[in-house]
């Protein structure tokens, strides 16, 4: 049973994507109580997907599903299964996390994004040239995106966008290869 004032984090929902160009529509707000795995902060990130499962509680509802995200303030949650239990839901969800950086389309204007670049996915290009990859979560982009040419500012530095890395977009999050 979920007790008053337990359910301190104000989380809004968004379902599944849809159409073409994809849009995430938001489902509405919900409070929930967050529970970050404890490894989280002890091992070294490998990808946008933070290492363990988060555990979320939400009182009952029959509207949520797997594969549905959940935003909160600097972070997003992508829900992988869900328990019910007297009075509340237990949601297992996948951490989204990285670093805010700036994404700006070759033409249009610049808006802000979470990122991911791990250090080992340093690669050198044909003409021997620094190639890295970057994780971007899907719903933070504006359509069009990941274009050749685009920018992305990550910690002063910017990085102009060469391709998408074949069989990176599942549907939440997209790695593009950069120079």
């Amino acid at each position: 049973m979920v007790k008053s004032g337990e359910l301190s984090s104000r989380l809004m929902r968004f379902g599944a994507a849809t159409g073409s160009p994809p849009v995430w529509p938001p489902l509405g707000k919900i409070w929930a109580k967050v529970i970050d795995p404890k490894a989280a902060g002890r091992e070294a990130q490998a990808s946008i997907y933070a290492t363990g499962s988060t555990m979320i509680t939400v009182r009952n509802r029959h509207d949520l599903l797997p594969g549905q995200l959940l935003k909160g303030r600097a972070c997003w949650y992508l829900i992988e299964d869900i328990a019910c239990e007297p009075g509340a839901l237990q949601i297992s969800a996948r951490k989204l996390s990285g670093e805010p950086a700036t994404y700006t389309p070759k033409h249009g204007v610049a808006y802000p994004v979470t990122v991911f670049m791990a250090a080992e996915n340093l690669m050198v290009g044909a003409r021997s040239e620094p190639r890295r990859q970057i994780d971007l979560i899907l719903p933070e982009l504006v359509w069009p995106f990941a274009r050749q040419g685009d920018q992305i500012t990550l910690r002063g530095r910017s990085y102009r966008i060469d391709g998408v890395v074949d069989g990176s977009d599942n549907g939440t999050t997209l790695r593009v290869m950069v120079v």
